[in-house]
């Protein structure tokens, strides 16, 4: 059996597959050393990994990422992302190495596990010559000739002039990266180790396996695909047996229309979504279920419930439409019911989720963080009168229960440990 290090981004959207997975090899027999966020202590540690806490001044330890780094809330697109990747992937690689070294006195790493935000265990594993595997839980970062760079949510163009746009767009991000590069360059180059030839493609070509939890048909098809990059399939909890439901729960099946408006764990400010699909929908024959809200809503309409947490498990199977901010969870959560969407992402990497979404024809992209409660409405009556969008979401739900990602991965590790 392997001694495994397993390192991912201390956020649900990260921890809760890397939970799942883990959980999975260590009943499997393999030995693991997991470093995250000390928020995600317990939950680490019941999976039977010992836990490794981040360097401190890199962990939120459960205070909102807007709270614990309050310049991200002026941040959008492009200029966010450089900053994620500045703070996490490089600027945390060091101390986060130094960590990973320590650790080695007494558990010597057969192979590194980590996701597209932790940097540090690749970077340890080329240096020393292990195999690793990215375990990618965001919408694919590699570059290519068929689709836009990450960030921009541009899919595959569909004319001479498309293609022309997307070399002249890979050019211009050259040059807007061109210092977070540099910087790059300099921190990988005291490490003994060669520059990436792109900063969001080096970690990809070096890691041995990258797993993308998704399947083709969420995604773009690529000429230049790398052939390290495999497709696991969304990895999906489980319904909670022990959920207790709202007094309300009863009302999910009755005849209404269910629109389940999902605002996300991060970008989880209410005003974005959640107060305009009220405002959208306050005089429909339609039921909204919000999540998560954890403040109170005066006036809240009589068709309208709320709540702090509803595991999507539970609720999904009586939902119509999801309108969700594109939380790559989420969204796959809702493929795998054969929900069809609308989806208003723009932060983080939800403008390529919600791209996606329109691209597939699952659904409909608002292209806009704050949409208006009219762009809402019409959009879900939309998806509701047009069958099309529920047909290409069954189809992806025909897809996705094609794939065994934990048994797929736990193979992977078996043959490179």
């Amino acid at each position: 059996m392997a001694k495994i290090l397993v390192s991912c981004a201390a956020a649900d959207g990260h921890v809760h597959p890397f939970i799942q997975v883990i959980s999975h090899l260590i009943k499997c027999g393999h030995k693991v050393v997991w470093i995250c966020g000390l928020a995600y202590q317990e939950r680490i540690e019941a999976t039977g990994a010992r836990f490794v806490p981040f360097p401190s001044s890199f962990d939120p330890k459960g205070m909102p990422i807007y709270d614990f780094k309050p310049e991200l809330k002026k941040l959008k697109g492009i200029a966010q992302i450089k900053f994620y990747v500045k703070t996490w992937c490089y600027d945390m690689a060091l101390p986060t190495m130094a960590i990973l070294k320590n650790i080695r006195k007494s558990f010597e790493p057969d192979l590194y596990i980590s996701d597209p935000m932790i940097y540090a265990p690749y970077f340890e594993a080329e240096i020393l010559g292990k195999p690793s595997i990215n375990l990618h839980v965001i919408p694919l970062t590699v570059s290519s000739k068929d689709h836009g760079p990450f960030g921009t949510g541009i899919g595959p163009p569909n004319s001479f002039f498309g293609k022309l746009r997307i070399q002249l767009l890979y050019r211009i991000g050259d040059l807007i990266f061109r210092d977070l590069k540099k910087h790059c360059d300099a921190i990988r180059s005291g490490l003994g180790l060669q520059p990436y030839h792109h900063i969001f493609d080096g970690f990809l070509q070096n890691a041995t396996t990258v797993f993308t939890t998704t399947v083709a048909g969420f995604d773009y098809p690529r000429s230049d695909m790398p052939e390290n990059i495999k497709y696991l399939g969304p990895i999906l909890p489980k319904a909670k047996s022990d959920f207790e439901v709202p007094d309300w729960w009863d009302e999910l099946k009755e005849e209404n229309p269910v629109i389940l408006v999902n605002q996300g764990t991060i970008a989880n400010d209410i005003t974005e979504l959640i107060l305009p699909a009220i405002q959208a929908f306050k005089n429909e024959s339609v039921l909204v279920v919000a999540v998560p809200v954890n403040e109170a809503i005066p006036d809240l309409p009589k068709n309208v419930k709320v709540a702090k947490f509803i595991p999507f498990a539970n609720i999904l199977p009586y939902v119509d439409v999801m309108v969700t901010n594109g939380g790559f969870g989420a969204t796959h959560m809702a493929l795998a019911h054969g929900i069809p969407m609308v989806s208003s992402g723009g932060s983080e990497d939800k403008m390529e989720v919600a791209a996606r979404v329109a691209y597939s024809g699952c659904g409909i992209n608002l292209k806009k963080i704050r949409p208006s409660p009219s762009e809402i409405k019409s959009a879900v009556f939309q998806v509701l009168q047009n069958s099309t969008y529920e047909e290409n979401a069954s189809r992806l739900k025909q897809e996705i229960e094609g794939y065994h990602p934990l048994e797929l991965f736990a193979q992977t590790v078996t043959e490179l440990s």
